[in-house]
């Protein structure tokens, strides 16, 4: 008896497939790519917060107060500049292939680098759920550019049974088009 093989594409990834071919991004994917900044900011706050302690209170209640509204008119304005700049930048798709040699699951700080026809490596950052990658199998893939580097949206298998719904729809090129405009 043959055991079923598990399917590579997960429901999460499906869902983000299907509102990608249309040229959109999923709810999650949007604010993940809006709150990507804060991640490092409260790295650096939170050591900062653990030193300065008390002082820190001081400071904003003591009469700087200023500052303290200024840096989060500051932090909102940049991330609704951030929130517009992606609700208009247009998603790519393209057909990538692993290469023979992919990492393990567990290096997930690792880019996920696919190659192109002419071999030429593209590295991407991840947003989604990590897929594990088959050697030399050949992908579709929702991507974005943003200030030169590549945000994979979504991946699927090519020759997944389920590969012809995932194909970009005449929406997804209306869209591009008109973004690619402004």
């Amino acid at each position: 008896m043959d055991k079923p093989k598990r399917d590579p594409v997960t429901n999460e990834m499906r869902s983000a497939l299907m509102v990608n071919r249309d040229g959109r991004l999923t709810s999650q994917q949007y604010k993940n790519l809006i709150a990507e900044p804060l991640v490092t900011l409260l790295i650096i706050l939170i050591p900062g917060m653990v030193v300065l302690g008390p002082r820190l209170a001081a400071f904003i209640f003591g009469g700087f107060w200023i500052v303290t509204v200024f840096a989060l008119v500051a932090l909102g304005a940049a991330l609704l500049f951030r929130a517009m700049r992606y609700a208009r930048a247009p998603i790519q798709v393209g057909t990538f292939y692993a290469a023979e040699n992919t990492p393990p699951g567990w290096m997930f700080w690792k880019p996920e680098v696919l190659y192109t026809e002419a071999d030429k490596p593209i590295r991407f950052k991840r947003l989604g759920p990590r897929t594990p990658l088959r050697p030399s199998q050949t992908y579709l893939v929702y991507y974005l550019k943003d200030a030169g580097n590549m945000v994979l949206l979504s991946i699927a298998p090519a020759d997944h049974m389920d590969a012809a719904r995932w194909q970009p729809t005449p929406m997804f090129q209306a869209r591009s088009a008109r973004r690619r405009k402004s």
